[in-house]
């Protein structure tokens, strides 16, 4: 299923989480680290940051084993790690004046509340309202650090970054899936 999801969004957000990774744990400047960002090339930290984000997305899907709750749990994953996105992006400013995310622009306000209306309820119905209670806090929590670390280091939010909150949104997910059987 891991392999599966990379192959559809062409490792899109994994490659913004190897990206951010090297960039903000690699440079010493503001510049240099959005110039590590813009590298094709990875280094050993997007290797860390992609040996850990496949590891612990496996490691919760082979704790959840059973496959109908695999698939809930892939389905949540997916559906509140991006719902997150557009908020991220109306609420962090980009880091630079190009780039995708540059391009991409604010998004409306509509289209945040929608978001985050959908990706809740893809939650709340694949996990059930205490697991996506605390989905939204952890997602909620990791969003908040992200951004700062993105302000404090580049002045703002990429493409990659956002890639890297998708990411970190699933592990989070998934191991909230992982972390009591459903139903409970």
């Amino acid at each position: 299923m891991l392999a599966t999801t990379a192959l559809i969004t062409g490792a899109l957000h994994e490659d913004g989480l190897a990206d951010t990774a090297d960039g903000l744990g690699g440079g010493r400047t503001r510049e240099r680290k959005l110039e590590i960002m813009r590298d094709s090339r990875i280094g050993t930290y997007g290797v860390c940051a992609l040996i850990l984000s496949f590891g612990l997305r496996w490691s919760a899907l082979a704790a959840i084993a059973d496959p109908w709750a695999v698939m809930l749990a892939l389905c949540a994953a997916h559906a509140a790690a991006r719902a997150g996105v557009p908020a991220f992006m109306s609420l962090v400013a980009p880091a630079r004046t190009d780039g995708l995310s540059a391009g991409a622009g604010s998004p409306p306000g509509r289209s945040v509340a929608i978001a985050f209306a959908v990706g809740t309820l893809v939650l709340a119905l694949t996990l059930g309202p205490g697991k996506a209670l605390v989905g939204l806090v952890l997602l909620s929590l990791a969003g908040l650090m992200l951004a700062r670390l993105a302000i404090r280091q580049i002045g703002g939010q990429t493409g990659d970054i956002l890639g890297a909150f998708e990411q970190l949104g699933e592990i989070l997910i998934l191991l909230v899936a992982a972390s009591f059987p459903l139903g409970h």
